[in-house]
């Protein structure tokens, strides 16, 4: 789907309709026009990758926090290898967003 804006007969515009067909009723006599989503700079996506990325290592941080006392549990060790990793990703990821830290790697 895309957005459509409005003019309508009495050149007002504003309203963005979700569909073609909507946006035909929406104006009436008036027209609508298809609008062009922003374009953003690599950047821009790099950032919001990462910042993805970080919301997903804190879930994997909370959902571990649980092991940290557990010092004789059979997988502590790794566990706590995998927190390093995470609280250090995507800062230190030279292929970021593919190199999402995993247990025992």
């Amino acid at each position: 789907m895309a957005d459509y804006k409005i003019t309508y007969e009495d050149g007002t515009t504003g309203v963005i309709v979700a569909d073609e067909k909507n946006a035909k009723i929406v104006a009436g006599n008036g027209s609508y026009e298809l609008v062009k989503p922003p374009e953003y700079s690599d950047e821009y996506k790099l950032e919001s990758k990462k910042m993805g990325a970080r919301i997903w290592r804190d879930k994997e941080l909370n959902d571990t926090d649980k092991f940290v006392p557990l010092t004789d549990h059979s997988d502590h060790t790794a566990i706590m290898a995998y927190r390093v990793k995470l609280r250090n990703w995507p800062a230190d990821a030279d292929n970021f967003p593919d190199t999402k830290p995993t247990i025992g790697s």
